[in-house]
């Protein structure tokens, strides 16, 4: 009996660490296809949907749609009629399901707090992180400020890199930190 239990058990965990080394993860990032006045903290999106003007951008065909007369249109631009949107300050939503726009009045309905005024929300563009400034059409990626802290370094006495050495030799209270 005692050997029965022992072959069960060890057929067992030979079962189960089969299921585990033919078991896949994938991890789906698409942060260069964000547009940078998209919302911050996300590292995949499909679409966002804008409740302030009732639209949608797909990220990974970088296309706006949104709806004319009873039809769905899909452009690289955004439409005429919103011209004057201010795609930084309006509140976005990410929605990571097959078209969402299909089912518009479910996201309407649901967002509609949002469609008056602006709530903030921090953009890609303004990010320092540096999951955003690899992105080469990031405003901080060549200048590496991601990473360097502003003051780091620095004296409160002018640009000169901070030495305590120095410091203490020019009698400076500051250098005695």
């Amino acid at each position: 009996m005692k050997k029965l239990r022992i072959v069960l058990i060890i057929s067992a965990l030979f079962l189960m660490k089969a299921a585990l080394t033919s078991a896949q993860v994938s991890v789906n990032v698409n942060i260069n296809a964000q547009p940078l006045w998209g919302p911050v903290s996300y590292d995949y999106v499909e679409y966002y949907y804008m409740p302030e003007h009732n639209l949608y951008y797909y990220a990974p065909k970088k296309q706006f749609i949104y709806m004319k007369g009873n039809k769905w249109i899909f452009s690289k631009r955004l439409p005429y009629q919103y011209r004057h949107a201010d795609l930084y300050k309006t509140y976005k939503v990410v929605i990571n399901e097959p078209k969402p726009y299909l089912r518009n009045d479910h996201y309407s309905n649901y967002y509609k707090q949002y469609k008056q005024g602006h709530y903030k929300q921090d953009n890609i563009r303004d990010s320092r992180d540096t999951k955003y400034t690899k992105r080469k059409d990031h405003p901080y990626h060549s200048h590496n400020k991601a990473i360097t802290p502003k003051h780091k370094n620095v004296s409160q006495l002018g640009n000169k890199p901070y030495d305590k050495n120095s410091a203490k030799k020019r009698g400076n209270k500051q250098g005695s930190r």
